[in-house]
């Protein structure tokens, strides 16, 4: 039972270093994705050099990418914590075991 007990607190530390961290992976994320789009476009991010649609739907895409890999750690973490069936049969031949119709 201790283990279950640590590995229930490794993983909320885990989910919550995520969550912390959320917010500054988006800002670098986003700051890579500008700087490589003034790079590529040979922008000074003014008006009248950038395309603000293409601006702004990186904003989207980072913050949509991020909160999505975090979606899917968290069902990754949840699938691996949630405890594994056993075969049907296997249990009513346990219960006739224990009976004693066997």
């Amino acid at each position: 039972m201790k283990g279950s007990k640590f590995i229930g607190l490794g993983v909320a530390a885990a989910v919550l270093a995520v969550l912390v961290l959320l917010p500054a992976l988006v800002v670098v994320a986003f700051y890579v994705f500008a700087n490589v789009y003034a790079l590529i476009t040979g922008s000074d991010f003014s008006s009248g050099t950038m395309n603000v649609a293409v601006f702004l739907t990186g904003l989207a895409v980072t913050v949509a990418l991020f909160v999505t890999l975090m979606a899917v750690a968290v069902g990754f973490i949840g699938r691996s914590l949630s405890p594994k069936r056993a075969d049907r049969d296997e249990d009513l031949e346990a219960s006739f075991v224990e009976l004693g119709e066997v």
